[in-house]
């Protein structure tokens, strides 16, 4: 019983993000349908909705370039919790998301976020010098007062991906559609570094909210051509363009 709370909880705060999932318009109608290509495009997402005004009118917005003259600082480390679970994989017309059950975290400066889901951008939204990846996953967290983190892991070209063909073997072809795609831990996905880039940024959807703490982890990974061109062919590119960086201090821990 205890456990189905939990997931319920974590179910709603998924949602509550506003990232990744398409929002209730006034008296429960679906907001204006955005997307990455014509007139519900990025450029266009500031205009389609009062509530998505961030996106146009935001002084922190995500993604940025990442890389270039960047100085080292030192940092605090971050400490990732997270355990096996059950995962469920969700295309949800804008990308694939991997669900996950309560119980996994990143802690911050002694602040704790909860992992909700996971999931991918093609091209990659953060660039480095300039250069996109072919895929970048984001790993989405929210602590008890619902301020937001997100772990971004850029994916180069090369190797098969283990870990990744376990949640593209179960990427549903139908949007809102659901499967498992049985017991995983992102931690086996991760690259094995402490180094990352932090910033203040917002979320790379609409509503563009900002106060999003960013951490671009330093190391890529690996995903072959085929998981590149499986993930395309379904979802297509779903990357929102760099946004400016306005000054913001970007902090590289190596």
């Amino acid at each position: 019983m205890k456990q189905s709370i939990l997931f319920a909880v974590a179910a709603a705060l998924v949602l509550s993000t506003g990232a990744y999932a398409e929002e209730k318009g006034h008296g429960g109608d679906h907001a204006p349908h955005w997307g990455y290509t014509g007139e519900g495009g990025p450029s266009h997402w500031g205009d389609l909705d009062d509530k998505y005004h961030m996106c146009k009118a935001g002084n922190s917005q995500s993604p940025i370039d990442i890389g270039a003259e960047t100085p080292h600082q030192d940092a605090t480390p971050l400490n990732m919790s997270y355990k096996p679970t059950n995962v469920r994989v969700v295309n949800n017309g804008h990308t694939i998301q991997a669900n996950y059950d309560a119980g996994s975290t990143l802690t911050v400066d002694g602040k704790v976020y909860n992992l909700l889901q996971f999931h991918f951008h093609s091209p990659s939204e953060h660039t480095y010098k300039g250069k996109p990846y072919p895929l970048e996953a984001h790993l989405v967290h929210k602590a008890d007062d619902g301020s937001l983190a997100v772990v971004g892991v850029l994916i180069r070209k090369g190797r098969k991906n283990a870990f990744l063909e376990q949640i593209w073997n179960q990427m549903p072809t139908m949007v809102n559609h659901e499967m498992g795609s049985g017991t995983q831990n992102v931690a086996d996905f991760l690259p094995s570094t402490d180094a990352y880039w932090h910033y203040s940024g917002s979320l790379t959807t609409p509503p563009c909210s900002e106060g999003v703490k960013w951490f671009v982890m330093d190391k890529s990974t690996t995903a072959s051509p085929d998981q590149i061109d499986k993930f395309l062919g379904l979802i297509h590119e779903n990357a929102r363009p760099v946004q400016p960086l306005n000054d913001r201090a970007v902090v590289h821990r190596k």
